[in-house]
C-alpha cells in the first residue's frame, strides 16, 4: 500500500461476483442497444457506406435485417422525388417514399459492407439475427460467476 499499510485480500467469490455483474450488466445493455443511422441523401450524391457487419461465423447463415423510416423531406409534396437503394454486399433493395424492410440471409468469410444510394432523408436501421447465439455466452458466463459468487459468499 502508498502508505505503509496492508490490506486484506478481496476473496475469490466476491471477485467473481463483481466481474459476473460487470459481464451481465455490460452484455445485456450492448445487445439492447441497436443503433441507427441518419442518412441525408442529396441527388448525384453517389454511394454512401452506412456500416460494416461480419456476418458468417463458423460457417452460419445469419440474418441482416434493415429497417427504412423516411425523414421529414420525404412526405407531402417533395415524396415522389425520394427513392433509396441498399446494398448488403452484393444484394440490392430499392425503396421508396414510404419505407419499409428487408431481410437477406447471409453467410460470408469476411465483412459485409452496407451502402444506400438514391435522394431524400431516411432513418436506416440495420440489425443481425445470428444463427449461433455467441453473443449468448458473456451473458452465461456472467450470470454463472454472479450465482458462484454469492452462493460461496454465503457459506
Amino acid at each position: 500500500m502508498g502508505g505503509g499499510g496492508s490490506a486484506e485480500s478481496i476473496p475469490l467469490w466476491d471477485l467473481a461476483s463483481l466481474i459476473g455483474a460487470t459481464l451481465l450488466i455490460g452484455t445485456v445493455l450492448m445487445v439492447l442497444w441497436s443503433p441507427s443511422h441518419d442518412v441525408s441523401l442529396e441527388s448525384g450524391s453517389g454511394v454512401v457506406q452506412i456500416t460494416s457487419v461480419d456476418v458468417g461465423l463458423l460457417g452460419s447463415s445469419d440474418a441482416v435485417q434493415i429497417d427504412v423510416s423516411p425523414g421529414e423531406s420525404c412526405s407531402g409534396d417533395n415524396a415522389t422525388a425520394c427513392s433509396l437503394t441498399v446494398s448488403i454486399g452484393p444484394e440490392t433493395f430499392e425503396f421508396n417514399e414510404v419505407g419499409g424492410d428487408a431481410t437477406s440471409q447471409r453467410s460470408s468469410d469476411g465483412p459485409l459492407i452496407v451502402t444506400a444510394e438514391g435522394e431524400g432523408d431516411y432513418t436506416i436501421t440495420i440489425s443481425v439475427q445470428r444463427q449461433l447465439p455467441l453473443e449468448a455466452l458473456p451473458v452465461i458466463l456472467g450470470l454463472f460467476l454472479v450465482i458462484w459468487g454469492e452462493w460461496r459468499k454465503r457459506q
